[in-house]
């Protein structure tokens, strides 16, 4: 190394150590037990707020196909907290809710906060929809959302406009003593989906009249989501849908259930009367089923008398989780909401719109209301909670835990109820308009009862189907959004 190499060495030594103590002026080490980030991450949270709520006194309109008497506490619980704002409930009926919105848009009386219910397309196209992406992503609050509703609501990608407002499960429930009637354990609740579709058919048996299970929500909405960690019905990776893999396969292997009776017989049918002599019994009030596909608004029916004196016991299961998945990603009914885009009081719309929806406040609201709220016969209004917490809270959901029964099914199935996944229609563009106009009225008529009935191969349509449901996703947005 020569004379001018030695001199180009030292110079590059010294620049490396000048921007050395650059970087270290311009930052403090981090304190004994803090790991690497985790000031940026507290700066990051300290800078969260949100501008001050008005002063002045304002009215702000309400509507929501909530238990009447639920929203009402709520509505004053809200008073209570700002006493300038009056909160006023719209009554509207749930029958036809979107063209009841329409109406009261179309002479400006759009409530400041509303529900909106199923089809998206419909909120976003009429322009109800106002922009709470300032209010939320500076929300402290929003940290505490579940991390898989958290994201959804920007259908744009950019601004967010619509919030989750309420959670219903998917739920499985397992009559326990049928169970037990055919000796046959109950399975983990970390079960998975091939275990639930084998013990399906193990249940199954023909010469007792004894059927493996009857389907209110279905396999082919819960595969694609627990099989691969789906973010949302049909394949939904977040960009784009695959209808080819689990859909078809779940659509499938529904028509092979059914055809060979370990599905019970379908509801109002020659079948189901020949079976249970009386064509119009639910299956799941027949004794002679071994799981309920359903949803969480189930458990009160299913412990009333009727059922406990025909000898059932029906507990709840979560959807089981995919034979390989990293996640508990599960189906579920979420409501969304947001506030107009008209409305003259933005920030004040978005926090009635929180406080009823996942708010810490409102929900200790609820969980007081389920303890107490009381029908005109002393009896209590709420046998069961009505929903889930929307937000990662351990005092609230212990609390709400306290109010289901004691067993350790409740437990479980709360334990892994915490990454629900929403269905398509409210959460993503296009999706609805697809399923109205192609999936159960298009070329193959309801594709569904096409595939159950033997008509198609869904693994022939599924890559059509695919196509088309991109397809629609994108015209939607070109069209909504332009």
């Amino acid at each position: 190394m020569n004379r001018k190499s030695l001199a180009g060495l030292a110079f590059a030594l010294l620049l490396m150590l000048l921007m050395v103590v650059g970087c270290s002026n311009d930052e403090t080490p981090p304190a004994a037990g803090e790991i690497e980030g985790d000031k940026g991450t507290e700066e990051a949270e300290k800078e969260l707020s949100l501008e001050p709520m008005t002063t002045e006194d304002i009215t702000l309109t309400y509507a929501s196909w909530a238990n009447g008497n639920l929203n009402q506490e709520l509505a004053n619980k809200f008073m209570e907290k700002y006493p300038n704002i009056t909160v006023e409930l719209v009554q509207l009926e749930q029958e036809g809710w979107n063209d009841h919105l329409t109406n009261l848009a179309s002479t400006g009386e759009l409530p400041d906060v509303f529900w909106y219910m199923g089809n998206v397309d419909i909120a976003i196209r009429n322009s109800w929809l106002g922009d709470m992406t300032e209010y939320f992503e500076n929300d402290p609050e929003s940290e505490n959302v579940l991390s898989t509703i958290k994201g959804t609501g920007y259908f744009d990608g950019e601004r967010k406009m619509a919030a989750p407002v309420a959670y219903l499960p998917y739920t499985i429930f397992l009559d326990e003593n049928l169970f037990n009637k055919m000796n046959v354990d109950m399975p983990s609740a970390d079960w998975t989906y091939s275990e639930m579709i084998d013990l399906m058919k193990e249940m199954t048996v023909p010469e007792q009249g004894i059927y493996g299970y009857n389907a209110f929500t279905k396999l082919v909405t819960m595969a694609p989501i627990v099989n691969t960690d789906g973010n949302g019905e049909f394949g939904w990776d977040g960009e784009k849908y695959d209808l080819t893999k689990d859909w078809a396969e779940a659509t499938t292997l529904h028509g092979e259930l059914v055809r060979s009776g370990v599905h019970a017989p379908l509801f109002d049918t020659d079948e189901a009367e020949a079976a249970f002599g009386d064509r119009l019994l639910w299956a799941a009030n027949s004794g002679r089923l071994a799981m309920q596909l359903d949803a969480w608004w189930t458990v009160g029916l299913f412990s009333q008398p009727e059922f406990v004196e025909k000898g059932m016991k029906w507990v709840p299961y979560v959807v089981p989780k995919g034979d390989n998945a990293k996640t508990l990603h599960k189906p579920a009914f979420i409501d969304f909401g947001s506030f107009s885009s008209a409305t003259e009081h933005p920030r004040e719309a978005y926090e009635l719109l929180k406080f009823f929806g996942w708010g810490q406040e409102g929900w200790e609201t609820k969980i007081e209301a389920f303890k107490t709220l009381e029908n005109e016969d002393g009896s209590l209004l709420f046998a069961h909670p009505d929903g889930l917490p929307l937000i990662n809270n351990e005092e609230i959901w212990s609390e709400l835990r306290a109010l289901l029964p004691e067993s350790q099914y409740y437990t479980d199935f709360l334990e892994r109820a915490k990454e629900p996944i929403p269905l398509g229609g409210a959460s993503e563009a296009g999706f609805q308009t697809f399923l109205d106009e192609v999936y159960f009225g298009g070329e193959y008529g309801d594709v569904e009862a096409a595939i159950m009935n033997g008509d198609v191969n869904a693994h022939d349509i599924a890559d059509d189907l695919t196509e088309k449901i991109n397809q629609y996703r994108e015209d939607a947005l070109a069209e909504l959004f332009f």
